[in-house]
C-alpha cells in the first residue's frame, strides 16, 4: 500500500456542494486513494451546544431536524438518485441513534464523557456517507468506514485520546488493505476512534489530521495529504504580520513545534505516525490546488537564517506558585504539577526559581488551578498568583539551539521595539525558543521579531 495516498478533507472542505465537488475532483486524480473526513463545517460545534447547553425536547427536536436538512440538502446536490437515497437511508438511521441518546441525556439528566463522546462522533459519521455518495456518483466506487467498527483503537482518554498504532495497524490495516485492491475508495470517519472495550474516544479539537496519519500508518503508506482552507505553514500567523509567506518544507520537529505553538494548521499528535512510518505529510489548500502547500518529511534542512516561523499562543495566563526552598527540596514540581493534572489542567510551559515556580496555562483554566492549589497555602506553599493577558511567542526552526546569535537577534529586536520579555525557555528543544509578551504586546513583538529573519 506504499503508493496509495491517504487524503483528510477537513469540515471548511465540507462547506457546501461545490467544496465536495472540488473534493471528487481531487480523488479522481489518483489512482488509488482513502480519504479521511471531518464533520461538515460548523456541525459538531452544533452538537456540543446542544449537548452543554440546557437539554430539552425543543432542542432534541431542533438539532435533530437541523442535522437532517442541512445533510439530506447536500446529498440530493452532489449525488444521482439511487446514491442519494441509499445516503439518505443511512443519515437517518444515524440521525435515529442519535436522537434515542439524547433523549437518554435528557431523562436521566446525566452526560458521562462516554456519552458526550459517542454524540460527538455523529457529525463525522454524516458527512461520509455524503462525501462516499458524492464519489460513487462521479464513478468511483467508495465504501463507508466508521472509526469504531473499523479499529482504530486508542487508550481510555475520551476526549484526547492517543492512538494505539499497532493494534490499528493490525485490525484496520488489513481491512482496508482487502478493500483498496478491489478498486473500492474507503471513506473514513475522522476525529474519533475506540478504546478496547467499544467505548467510543475522541482524538482532540481537529482531530481528524491524527486521524489520516494513524491512517497512513496502519496501511503503510507514504503519502498523507491534509486539505484545509489554507495553503500549509506560513513564517507568521497572517492576521498579525500581513507580510507572512509560505514555507515550502519544514521538519517534522518543526511541524510539531509549530503546531503545539499555536499554528493551527496541523493537529500536533499527526506528526508521531507519521514520523514513525517514514510518511510525507503536505497541507494543501482546496480553494488554491494549484499551490504546492507545505510539505512535512524527516528532512532536517537549516535555512540560511535559521528560523522558519515565529507562531503565537494568545490569551493566556501565569500561575505563579511560591515556595520557600523549592529549589532544592525534592518533589516540589512534580507534587504541583500533580494537583493540576489532577484537577485537568494541561500545562503549556513551567520556569522555576530557588522560591517560585511558574506555569504558563490557558487563561480558562486559572480558576480551576488557583482552587486546586489552596489547600495547600500555608501547608507546603507560601502563596499563589495569577497574571492574565499573556501570549507566548515561539521562533521556530531547525538547528535553532545550535546557532550562535539567534536568540541575541531575537531579543534583540524585541528590545528595540520597546517590548518586555516575561517568562523564557530555551534548550528543551533544538528547533525552539518560546518566551510571553503581554497580549498587548503580541503584535508589535511578532512582527518585529518576523522583520528580523524575513525583511518588513
Amino acid at each position: 500500500m506504499r503508493d496509495v495516498v491517504v487524503m483528510k478533507f477537513g469540515g471548511s472542505c465540507l462547506r457546501n456542494s461545490d467544496g465536495i465537488r472540488q473534493l471528487v475532483n481531487i480523488v479522481s486524480k489518483e489512482e488509488r486513494a482513502v480519504v479521511v473526513v471531518s464533520a461538515l463545517s460548523g456541525v459538531t460545534d452544533r452538537i456540543l451546544d446542544t449537548v452543554t447547553g440546557h437539554l430539552s425536547e425543543k432542542r432534541i427536536e431542533s438539532v435533530i431536524s437541523f442535522l437532517r436538512e442541512r445533510h439530506i440538502s447536500l446529498l440530493s446536490e452532489v449525488s444521482s438518485q439511487n446514491a442519494c437515497s441509499e445516503g439518505r437511508r443511512a443519515v437517518d438511521r444515524l440521525l435515529r441513534h442519535m436522537e434515542r441518546l439524547l433523549y437518554g441525556v435528557y431523562y436521566t439528566r446525566e452526560l458521562t464523557p462516554r456519552t458526550r463522546a459517542t454524540l460527538l462522533s455523529f457529525g463525522e459519521r454524516l458527512s461520509s456517507h455524503i462525501v462516499a455518495s458524492a464519489l460513487s456518483t462521479a464513478g468511483l466506487p467508495s465504501r463507508v468506514f466508521e472509526a469504531d467498527s473499523l479499529g482504530i483503537v486508542t487508550d481510555t482518554d475520551y476526549e484526547n485520546a492517543t492512538a494505539d498504532l499497532q493494534a490499528t495497524r493490525k485490525l484496520a490495516g488489513r481491512k482496508l488493505s482487502a478493500v483498496i485492491s478491489k478498486g473500492i475508495t474507503p471513506v473514513i470517519t475522522g476525529f474519533f476512534g475506540r478504546d478496547r472495550s467499544y467505548n467510543i474516544t475522541l482524538l482532540g479539537r481537529n482531530g481528524t489530521d491524527y486521524s489520516a496519519s494513524i491512517i497512513a500508518y496502519a496501511i503503510n503508506s507514504t503519502r498523507l495529504v491534509i486539505w484545509k482552507d489554507v495553503d500549509g505553514f506560513l513564517t507568521a500567523d497572517p492576521s498579525l504580520v500581513p507580510g507572512a509567506k509560505l514555507i515550502d518544507e519544514i521538519s517534522y520537529d518543526e511541524a510539531a513545534e509549530l503546531s503545539y505553538f499555536g499554528a493551527e494548521v496541523l493537529h500536533p499528535k499527526a506528526v508521531d505516525p507519521a514520523r514513525m512510518g517514514n510518511i510525507g505529510i503536505r497541507i494543501m489548500n482546496i480553494a488554491n490546488a494549484s499551490s504546492q502547500g507545505t510539505l512535512i518529511t524527516s528532512s532536517k534542512k537549516e535555512t540560511i537564517g535559521v528560523v522558519k516561523s515565529v507562531s503565537c499562543l494568545k490569551n493566556l495566563s501565569i500561575l505563579r506558585v511560591y515556595v520557600t526552598g523549592g529549589g532544592y527540596t525534592s518533589g516540589t514540581i512534580s507534587g504541583i504539577s500533580g494537583y493540576l493534572g489532577r484537577a485537568g489542567v494541561n500545562i503549556i510551559s513551567a520556569t522555576t526559581s530557588q522560591t517560585c515556580i511558574a506555569f504558563l496555562l490557558r487563561t480558562e483554566d486559572i480558576v480551576r488551578s488557583s482552587d486546586a492549589l489552596a489547600p495547600l497555602v500555608s501547608h507546603g506553599l507560601d502563596k499563589v498568583e495569577t497574571e492574565k493577558g499573556v501570549a507566548l511567542l515561539c521562533a521556530v526552526g531547525e538547528g535553532l539551539g545550535r546557532t550562535r546569535g539567534i536568540a541575541a537577534r531575537v531579543f534583540g529586536a524585541i528590545a528595540s521595539a520597546g517590548v518586555n520579555v516575561g517568562m523564557m525557555s530555551a534548550g528543551a528543544s533544538t528547533a525552539a525558543y518560546h518566551f510571553t509578551v503581554s497580549m498587548r504586546d503580541l503584535e508589535t513583538a511578532a512582527r518585529a521579531v518576523h522583520t528580523v529573519f524575513f525583511g518588513g
